[in-house]
């Protein structure tokens, strides 16, 4: 039997975070964005702000073309789909967001799609109806976020792998997943503060602990996205503590 080709992997934090401003940053960078300096640090970011509002498809192709070809950007999904009430959306909002989003081109990572704690296992039809959706689509690799422990079950896990979906593994208060989900070819994971609160450091016994769970996926052929959400701790240096580990 062949060999497994290794999976990729990619690290970055939650939005662009960087600890210093412009003024601190390399004289190349000088005349350039936040984003254009950070994607010479990290090869990937997960964009929070597109879950509070729409950009223009415009804004996501200026995006694309600030960074390297190899960065992949993971966007978090419009709340007015997610958090809509009793998950009752305007179908045509998620066209207008996905057909935005396109622009960003072969940069596209994953499609982060977080559900509020109230939305438990009770709305499982309308979160099949969503992946669903997003199926007909397939422009994107899908994560699902739950903050509602309910939907720690089989049948949950069955459903992600059914649409080619994979289970986000996070640490967020009340809610955290360790488990994947059995099909997912690739794994996502978000580090949400030691204390779930999204403030504080990861210690470095944590980070080596992830490494050696990243590196056995990866050696499954499974391609591996970091996102560290701790913004308003160390973020940033979590992620480039953990970015210097030789992972292989």
């Amino acid at each position: 039997m062949p060999k497994k080709k290794p999976g990729s992997l990619r690290i970055g934090t939650s939005n662009v975070v960087l600890p210093f401003n412009k003024s601190k940053f390399p004289a190349d960078y000088q005349v350039k964005t936040r984003l254009s300096y950070y994607a010479s640090l990290f090869n990937t970011v997960e964009l929070n702000s597109t879950f509070y509002k729409l950009p223009l498809p415009a804004t996501f192709e200026k995006w694309a073309e600030e960074v390297p070809d190899n960065f992949q950007f993971s966007i978090k999904l419009w709340r007015e789909i997610t958090h809509a009430k009793k998950l009752v959306f305007d179908v045509e909002k998620l066209s207008k967001f996905l057909d935005a989003a396109k622009e960003l081109g072969e940069k596209k990572g994953c499609l982060l799609v977080q559900f509020p704690g109230k939305i438990t296992l009770d709305y499982y039809s309308e979160v099949e109806g969503i992946l669903q959706e997003l199926s007909v689509a397939q422009t994107w690799r899908i994560a699902l976020e739950f903050r509602s422990s309910t939907w720690h079950t089989r049948e949950t896990y069955e459903l992600l792998d059914e649409y080619g979906a994979t289970m986000v593994l996070h640490d967020q208060a009340k809610s955290v997943n360790l488990e994947l989900n059995t099909s997912a070819d690739f794994v996502y994971m978000r580090f949400h503060g030691p204390g779930g609160d999204y403030r504080g450091a990861y210690p470095d016994e944590f980070l080596v602990e992830q490494h050696d769970r990243i590196g056995r996926w990866l050696k499954e052929g499974k391609d591996v996205y970091v996102y560290f959400n701790n913004t308003i701790g160390n973020a940033f240096d979590n992620t480039v503590s953990l970015q210097r580990m030789d992972i292989r």
